[in-house]
């Protein structure tokens, strides 16, 4: 990799930059993590008090803020911690003081307390402040956001103890089985996560979950140390930024001047879990096999200096087991226990233990540590430094389904580190201007490898199933370190109904990625009679260093770069009056990367001409370049009316535009899928040496290093971050029993996605013999490589840049109730449809271009996304009641009803390359409209023929009992045009407290006991969670494609019935269709 020449001079001249403008200006912060007030302060006659003193104390931890009026009577009181309760004293001299200590604050809120001082106590004008704990009703709230208190935290059932157990309370979220937060119908990497205002991220973009090492299942940090989780959809806030689907804000918890804590053990085993989830009558039922998950912790904050300084700390020990079990008698493919008894007995003769294929256990071991300093420096200044260190080490055997048979071996092993630090500043200089810096620094280290003895990849053909073993084919040569240095800073200047905000917000990453998928080798063969007789596969793939003769780990051919993101804003918050608040703001990001990747000279010379020639537009792309940087501009307005002045019914609203952090992997793999980092090969013709079976992993066949070879990853000159529009409104009011209804509609419009082409096809034909008459690609002829005389060794070339097309909508509508007399609840419904060109669901480049189409991958129509929603319904409801002076009982439910992943149907090609394109079976059916329509053949089952007539029996009644494919006939069905039935999951929580006097304070023991899908409890048909059983991408292959006739055209076809529905009952992890429970005993001192 080559670095740019004047990278340390650029790096120098921005950083002065930045230093400067620090110094001039004191700038703004870019995330929140912090809360406010403000108000005016009038007399009885309306007249406005200037100079009147409000002193604000958060009464747990003494520290104090204050600030005067200007000559308007507004006041502002910025950088305050969240939560409460605070103590507000408003006085003015020749005036009564008003006094309240029940004030509470959101993460993000500026609470705004308005009051008239006269003779008596002060009387609130706009504002209801006694006991309004987390008030929807805030003047700077605009759009759509959702604000997770402590209190909720605590008492939301949990078996998982991740974020997104918290953040689905989101009604325009969907929460994935594995923990991906999907909200407002977009991509859930294009969310944007801060934990006390530093970068929270899997910047990199590999885990579904969206943070720090996710993809061995650890939760970034112990729930015990989060005060406060905020979830904005729709922020106008131009402060916050990095997303385009949401910002996740949360803040963690700070010692005060009492020392408080908690020690406490979490369980759960297979005692606690439900039996086998099955419709199926003749399926017995099973509990799972034994295995224990524990979780050991303890959390305590406290003084150092009383009212001056204070600590927090946080350790927590994970041993996790999760079975993963399985059923064979559920399994759809033609292998026996004997077939793969002969697969075990083969891989014996290589000295190879492939695993058990039946139920498997994963592992997680974790260890937590998490520390906090917070220093009242003095009255204008408060600094907070934190450290979170968190290890995690998985073990994860692969696991069978009902269309693939996984032997153990072919799982992972994953270490993963990570150590982050956040440090705050913040400083209120004056009653006319407050600042806030923050710098986040954080290091990633994650080493993904094979379970097992190395051994080469292998997939074998079953019938419409597939049997895997070997090494796992993406870990074979797999490390990631991220650096990620984070620098925001805030500036406010408060001048009469203005508050002006400077700020910016600053990204600095450095990368290493070593990824040499199938680096052992990877085989498909067609039968297991073919593997066992030692016949040769009908396809290899291997990628290899091109730069070193290592195999495995510790290769040089590794993507190295650095990046960076800067971000400038500025806004104008506007107390128009004291009923209406406008907030507009400008923000400009730019990101850039500051290395460029290896050159490959002979595809820049050589191939891009005859690319061109073919008829590709590369838009610019070529090895050796990144992107152009870009300016992303984005302003936005958003807005609040307090409609009748007295906080009873509010309407707010706004439009902005989003620009989003990208996951880097995508990008980045130009740094290595190059052809000269890597070289790679895939190799199908028959009779080709490289198709024998080799068992020796690190002797597999390899080009020459002198030839470029494998796949090529470039990206277009003017390619652009994911960006889009989004603008809502919502109204908010107030009803009786202290409940609060809402009516939201968001809308979001694509600007910038990526797109992506394989620019190695293109359309040389189509079909013939039916009505399906799309295009078949063939590969270009790429000429021969003047270094060997031989036909040059590139596979994919995969083209990024970006679409408009897009868009979704998400409206919700809400009932309300905070917590109140040991009561609170909500309950939401939401409708979100969202449509797109490619959903960006995969971390390879090479994967993005595979989505489900008509006429081949590289011409997408525009379809329902991934991400798209359907309803959605959620619940919770919590109620805690004290009796007889020692004890209290907290009950709560929390509800899911969601719409079924969306799937399509169309066809296993396997080895016959349908559309010429890779085998990949991604084709989208097209539904005879009769017999004639479908060239069906017979096929031999077991000893039986399934002749033509009796398929086509069998299709056309499928078609006939299926609404969707019976009205497209003669046509093609639409990419997720159908969903798995609807899901309804309730979870349960039950908690026992049982207080003890000690001195003078009390203390709590507490018994919990948490149920995840308490409906399977109750009743063993309820609970379900359903997937698409065999999709692949979502594609669910209905028919099958057995080659072509004699002309290569016309294709020729098999059917067999589903043995059941085309969707199965998830019965893997903890969010699964089996109940599963947990015991914590905690102990809670005072």
């Amino acid at each position: 990799m080559r670095k740019t020449d004047n990278l340390i001079g650029r790096l120098r001249r921005y950083f002065l930059l930045m230093a400067a403008f620090m110094l001039s200006v004191t700038i703004a912060v870019g995330q929140v993590t912090t809360s406010g007030m403000n108000g005016k302060i009038t007399g009885s006659n309306g007249e406005s008090l200037p100079g009147a003193t409000i002193i604000a104390v958060h009464t747990p931890s003494g520290s104090q803020y204050g600030t005067t009026t200007d000559i308007e009577g507004n006041y502002r009181i910025p950088n305050m911690n969240v939560g409460g309760p605070y103590k507000v004293t408003i006085s003015y001299v020749g005036y009564e003081s008003y006094v309240n200590n029940e004030v509470y604050l959101n993460l993000g809120q500026t609470y705004r307390l308005s009051s008239k001082l006269g003779e008596k106590a002060a009387t609130i004008s706009g504002v209801e402040v006694v006991g309004a704990r987390y008030d929807i009703f805030d003047g700077n709230r605009t759009g759509s956001e959702t604000n997770v208190s402590l209190q909720s935290i605590e008492r939301m059932p949990s078996i998982g103890r991740n974020f997104s157990d918290y953040t689905r309370l989101t009604p325009q979220a969907r929460v994935t089985q594995g923990g991906g937060i999907e909200i407002a119908g977009t991509n859930n990497r294009y969310n944007s996560i801060f934990i006390d205002g530093a970068v929270n991220n899997d910047v990199f973009g590999l885990t579904d979950q969206g943070t720090n090492g996710g993809q061995t299942g650890i939760s970034p940090f112990s729930m015990d140390i989060i005060e406060q989780v905020s979830i904005q959809v729709a922020p106008y806030d131009i402060k916050l930024g990095g997303f385009a689907g949401a910002g996740i804000n949360a803040v963690t918890r700070r010692g005060n001047n009492e020392f408080q804590g908690s020690a406490y053990y979490i369980t759960r085993n297979e005692g606690m879990a439900g039996k086998t989830p099955t419709d199926k009558t003749d399926t017995e039922r099973k509990k799972l096999n034994p295995f224990s998950s524990d979780t050991y912790g303890f959390r305590l904050g406290g003084p150092i200096v009383k009212d001056k300084l204070f600590f927090f700390v946080n350790a927590e020990i994970q041993k996790d087991e999760t079975p993963q079990p399985f059923d064979f008698s559920t399994y759809a493919g033609d292998a026996t226990t004997e077939d793969l008894a002969l697969i075990t007995s083969k891989l014996s003769e290589f000295g190879y233990d492939p695993g058990g294929y039946t139920d498997v256990n994963r592992t997680l071991d974790g260890t937590k540590f998490f520390a906090r300093l917070d220093w009242n420096i003095n009255k204008v200044n408060k600094l907070m430094i934190r450290h979170q260190y968190t290890k995690a080490e998985q073990n994860s055997p692969s696991n069978s389904s009902t269309t693939a048979i996984r032997f153990g071996n072919s799982g992972i092993y994953f270490p993963s580190t990570t150590n982050s630090t956040a440090i705050e500043l913040k400083s209120n200089i004056s009653n006319k201007m407050s600042n806030s810096l923050i710098m986040g620094f954080t290091f990633v280290r994650d080493d993904r490898d094979p379970m097992g003895t190395n051994f080469p990849y292998v997939r074998i053909k079953d019938g419409t199933s597939n049997i895997y073993f070997g090494s796992e084919e993406f870990s074979t040569g797999n490390q990631l370190n991220q650096n990620i240095i984070t620098l925001t800073d805030n500036f406010e200047i408060y001048k009469g109904k203005h508050t002006l905000t400077f700020g910016t917000h600053n990204e600095f990453y450095k990368m290493y990625n070593l990824f040499i998928r199938q680096n052992f080798g990877s085989y498909q063969f067609n039968s297991i009679s073919d593997f066992v007789n030692d016949l040769p596969a009908y396809q290899y793939d291997r990628t290899f260093s091109a730069v070193d003769n290592v195999t495995g780990d510790g290769s040089k051919a590794a993507a190295e770069f650095n990046a960076l993101q800067i971000g400038l804003y500025a806004q104008d918050e506007i107390q128009v009056s004291e009923k209406l608040k406008v907030t507009a703001g400008l923000r400009v990001d730019m990101p850039m990367f500051l290395d460029k990747p290896s050159l490959n000279n002979d595809f820049n010379d050589n191939v891009i001409p005859i690319l061109e020639e073919a008829g590709w537009d590369l838009e610019g792309a070529k090895t050796g370049q990144t992107p152009d940087p870009a300016i992303m501009v984005n302003p936005r307005i958003g807005f609040n009316y307090d409609v009748k002045g007295d906080q009873s019914f509010q309407v707010r609203g706004g439009a902005g535009l989003f620009t989003s952090r990208i996951p880097y992997v995508w990008p980045g793999a130009s740094f290595q899928n190059n052809a000269v980092i890597t070289g790679g090969m895939r190799v199908t013709a028959a009779g080709s040496p490289e198709l024998v079976f080799n068992p020796v992993w690190n002797n597999q066949p390899s080009v020459p290093p002198i030839q470029p070879s494998g796949q090529v990853d470039i990206f277009a000159k003017k390619f652009r971050f994911p960006k889009v529009f989004r603008a809502s409104v919502a109204f908010d009011k107030k009803l009786p029993w202290g409940m609060v209804g809402t009516f939201d509609v968001t809308y979001t419009k694509t600007l910038n996605n990526v797109l992506y082409y394989n620019l190695a096809y293109h359309k040389t034909g189509e079909l013939t013999g039916t009505g399906d008459n799309r295009p078949i690609w063939s590969k270009i002829a790429l000429g021969t490589d003047p270094n060997t005389e031989a036909n040059r060794k590139y596979t994919d070339i995969i083209l990024g840049t970006n679409t408009n097309k897009g868009y979704s909508y998400n409206i919700t509508a809400q009932l309300q109730k905070n917590f109140s007399n040991g009561l609170a609840g909500s309950l939401a419904y939401t409708l979100g449809h969202a449509k797109s060109m490619n959903d960006g669901v995969s971390s390879q480049n090479s994967s993005q271009w595979r989505v489900a189409n008509v006429r081949g991958k590289n011409d997408l129509d525009f379809a329902v996304s991934d991400f798209d929603m359907g309803s959605r319904i959620v619940g919770f409801i919590s109620y805690k009641k004290e009796y007889l002076k020692h004890t209290a009982t907290t009950v709560s439910l929390f509800y899911t009803g969601q719409s079924g992943a969306r799937f399509s149907y169309g066809y296993a090609d396997g080895s016959s390359k349908y559309l010429g394109e890779d085998n990949q079976s991604l084709e989208l059916l097209y539904v005879p409209a009769n017999q004639e329509d479908i060239n069906l053949v017979d096929i031999t089952v077991g000893e039986n023929t399934l002749t033509a007539d009796q398929q086509w029996e069998d299709l056309n009644a499928f078609i006939e009992a299926d609404d969707y494919l019976k009205g497209r006939r003669g046509d093609y069905v639409e990419r997720n045009h159908s969903r798995v039935p609807f899901m309804n999951i309730f979870d349960f929580r039950i908690a026992q407290d049982f207080f003890v006097k000690v001195g003078d304070k009390r203390n709590t023991l507490q018994v919990a006991f948490d149920i995840f899908n308490v409906g399977n409890l109750i009743n063993k048909d309820w609970g379900r969670i359903y997937y698409s059983s065999g999709a692949y991408y979502n594609n669910f292959p209905l028919v099958k494609m057995e080659g072509f006739e004699d002309d290569n055209t016309t294709p020729k076809f098999s059917f067999k019935k589903p043995s059941g529905d085309t969707w199965a009952i998830d019965d893997s992890g903890i969010l699964s269709s089996r109940w599963q429970g947990q015991i914590s005993i905690r102990y809670i001192f005072n």
